[in-house]
C-alpha cells in the first residue's frame, strides 16, 4: 500500500497544526492527529482508510481515553475524509488525504459549510394551536408579541446574508467548542432560539416598536453581551444533556438485542456487533469475528483473535 502524497511541506504542516490550535485542540492530541495523518498503515484497510473496527486499537496505540474521544478528535481537527455512517459513532470510517485522495462524498469538516440546513430551523418548536383566537380576534398581547418574535427569526433564516451574518458564526463556535458534528451544531442553535430568545424577545416591550434593523442591531448586541453569551452556555449545556439522553435510549435499546452470545452485542439499525470495555468504553466487532467467547475478551485487529479472556 502506497501514500496517495508522498511529501508535505513545512509550510502546509504549520498550517494545518495551527487551525487545529484555533479549533482548541491540546497539544498532546495534536501530535495524536499528526501520526494519524502521516500515516498508521497497519491500522488501514486495503483502501487506505481506517475502517469503523479498528478505532478501539487506535484509541488504544495512541492512548486517548476511548474510541469516542478518537472520533471526536478527529472530527474537530477538519483534517481528514470522513465516510459517514449509522453506528454509535456517525462514522464509518476516516483517511488522511496523504494516504487517499479526498472522495467527494465524504462528510469532511475541512472547511465549515457556511449554509445552514435546507428548510426552516423552526422544526423542532411547537407552535400552539390559536387559529379560533385568531378569527374570533382574541389574540392576546403576548401571543402576538410571541409571533412577532418567530418572525423575526424566520426573516433572518430566509435572508442567506443575514442567515450568514447571524446564525453560522454560532453554529460554527458550538461545532468547534463543544467538538459536534454539523447537525447536533444546528440543534444547539435551535433550542437557543426557541426557548431562549424568542421568549426572551418576546418578553420586551420595547420589541413591537423597533424597526426590523432596530431588532437585528439589538440581536447582534445581545449575543455578544454578558446575558447572550450565557444563554449560548445554556443552549450548549441542554445540548449535551439531550445527547445524553439519546445516548442512554439507544445504549439501553441495543442491550436488548445480543443474538450471537450472552457476552456481545448488536446494533439493530446498522448491524453492526459491538462490547463495553470498562476502559475504552463500546468496541465495535468486525463481522468475520467469531462470537465473543467471555466477558473479558478483547478483540485484537492485528491478530484477527479474541484474547485476554477471563476466566
Amino acid at each position: 500500500m502506497k501514500a496517495h502524497k508522498t511529501t508535505l511541506s513545512v509550510r502546509e504542516l504549520q498550517k494545518t497544526i495551527g487551525q487545529w490550535k484555533s479549533r482548541k485542540i491540546t497539544d498532546s492530541t495534536v501530535a495524536k492527529l499528526l501520526e494519524l495523518l502521516l500515516g498508521m498503515p497497519a491500522y488501514m484497510n486495503e483502501d487506505a482508510v481506517y475502517p469503523v473496527e479498528n478505532f478501539y486499537d487506535i484509541s488504544k496505540s495512541l492512548k486517548f481515553k476511548n474510541a469516542r474521544f478518537l472520533v471526536e478528535a478527529v472530527r474537530q481537527s477538519g483534517a481528514f475524509g470522513i465516510i459517514p455512517a449509522d453506528n454509535v459513532y456517525g462514522m464509518g470510517s476516516f483517511y488522511s488525504c496523504l494516504w487517499k485522495e479526498k472522495e467527494k462524498t465524504d462528510d469532511s469538516a475541512e472547511t465549515l459549510p457556511v449554509k445552514l440546513p435546507q428548510g426552516d430551523i423552526y422544526n423542532i418548536y411547537t407552535i400552539q394551536d390559536n387559529k379560533n383566537n385568531i378569527s374570533s380576534g382574541k389574540t392576546s398581547a403576548a401571543e402576538k408579541s410571541l409571533e412577532t418574535a418567530r418572525h423575526f427569526f424566520h426573516l433572518i433564516n430566509e435572508n442567506p446574508i443575514q442567515k450568514a451574518q447571524v446564525f453560522t458564526p454560532l453554529i460554527n463556535r458550538f461545532q468547534q467548542e463543544e467538538g459536534l458534528t454539523r447537525e447536533d451544531a444546528c440543534l444547539n442553535l435551535v433550542y437557543l432560539v426557541n426557548e431562549l430568545l424568542v421568549p426572551y424577545f418576546a418578553g420586551q416591550e420595547r420589541f413591537m416598536k423597533s424597526t426590523y434593523a432596530g431588532r437585528l442591531c439589538w440581536l447582534n448586541n445581545l449575543l455578544k453581551s454578558a446575558g447572550g453569551q450565557r444563554m449560548q452556555k445554556d443552549a450548549a449545556h441542554a445540548g449535551r444533556q439531550r445527547r445524553i439522553q439519546k445516548l442512554a435510549d439507544m445504549r439501553s435499546e441495543q442491550r436488548n438485542n445480543h443474538p450471537l452470545g450472552e457476552f456481545e452485542w448488536t446494533d439493530k439499525e446498522s448491524g453492526l456487533r459491538f462490547y463495553d470495555d470498562p476502559l475504552e468504553g463500546v468496541v465495535n466487532i468486525p463481522d468475520e469475528a467469531p462470537p465473543r467467547p467471555g466477558a473479558g475478551a478483547e478483540w485484537n485487529v492485528l491478530s484477527g483473535k479474541w484474547g485476554s479472556v477471563e476466566l
